[in-house]
């Protein structure tokens, strides 16, 4: 079967490639043999081919495969799991996704209903769990809608938009920030009436601030770093919360010591990769969650580009092309 795999760390449209690998062998008690139709490429998974995540690291000699999401069907379930052969599942966590196949524990499987489409299944995790991830932080800032102002940078990203509507729905002010003009229009055309405001402007602080329309910036939710983070930093009104999920930048964010003792600026941040470690409970609440966004708001799920398994350098060059509105699949179907 094939496989992408990386055999050493650097820009992952030189180092990734599709291999012959060995199949796995067939699924333990609780784990599930899954033939993967689609999976997404996200900026996470090329950060840990880069060697972002773990500078200094060397690879295996065999190389590592590449992927935790992914949607597929259900080749053979072990014992203890009632999913028959045939079943549309999604799954994540799941190691080697970006393969043909993969054995996965069956406590990270969410079988799909007719009511979701292969690409947003394919999507089904990573995106609408962080967006949950999110919201909850949000939440445990302190902010209240109505009263505060929460602001996204990369305001046109598939999560931004996942958290836009679901904050949206509870009752915040939300103020959007994108890269280039061209992104308020498309960011409009899926929230009308959102305040959205382009960085390319020098005066873009002052313009999220009128748009915040004399609401308090309660929290920044960013996935860039660097300037861009710095400057929402100063954004934030006393006791206010910068809650970062990325580092599409690659540059440290720098914030004023005074911004701390005399405004009690926070900094926290969230990743998908400790959603596991949920309980069960919470785990649960938001696979029904994100089900419901995928059923419901199929518009918040859009499919950029599907490449071929074989082409996955070119589809993780193309993930960092400028004014990309959906999601980047890589499919083996």
């Amino acid at each position: 079967m094939r496989a992408a795999v990386y055999f050493k760390h650097g820009k992952p449209e030189d180092v990734l490639q599709a291999v012959d690998v060995a199949e796995p062998g067939g699924p333990g008690r609780g784990e599930v043999l899954v033939r993967v139709l689609l999976r997404p490429v996200h900026h996470g998974d090329l950060l840990g081919v880069a060697g972002r995540y773990q500078p200094g690291t060397v690879p295996p000699e065999d190389g590592v495969r590449v992927g935790f999401e992914g949607y597929g069907i259900v080749e053979q379930a072990g014992d203890g799991v009632a999913l028959a052969p045939g079943t549309r599942i999604a799954f994540f966590p799941g190691r080697g996704a970006w393969s043909e196949k993969v054995v996965v524990p069956a406590d990270f499987v969410t079988e799909i209903p007719d009511s979701v489409t292969d690409e947003a299944a394919a999507q089904l995790h990573v995106n609408p769990l962080t967006t949950a991830l999110l919201v909850r932080a949000v939440e445990a800032s302190g902010a209240k809608p109505g009263r505060d102002a929460v602001v996204l940078t990369a305001a046109g990203s598939a999560v931004a938009r996942l958290t836009i509507g679901l904050l949206l729905d509870r009752g915040y002010d939300v103020v959007g920030v994108v890269r280039r003009e061209a992104g308020v229009n498309e960011l409009n055309v899926v929230f009308p009436d959102l305040p959205v405001v382009s960085t390319n402007e020098s005066d873009w602080q002052k313009r999220v601030i009128s748009a915040a329309d004399g609401r308090p910036v309660g929290v920044v939710l960013d996935p860039v770093g660097g300037e861009t983070a710095s400057m929402a930093a100063g954004l934030l009104s006393h006791g206010g919360s910068l809650i970062s999920y990325g580092d599409l930048s690659g540059q440290p964010i720098s914030i004023p010591a005074l911004h701390f003792s005399t405004r009690d600026i926070r900094i926290s941040g969230v990743t998908v990769g400790r959603w596991a470690e949920l309980s069960p409970e919470t785990r649960k609440s938001d696979i029904k969650l994100a089900l419901e966004l995928a059923a419901g708001k199929p518009e918040l799920f859009p499919v950029q580009k599907t490449f071929d398994l074989a082409e996955v350098g070119k589809a993780a060059a193309f993930v960092e092309t400028p004014g990309k509105t959906g999601t980047v699949l890589l499919s083996s179907r």
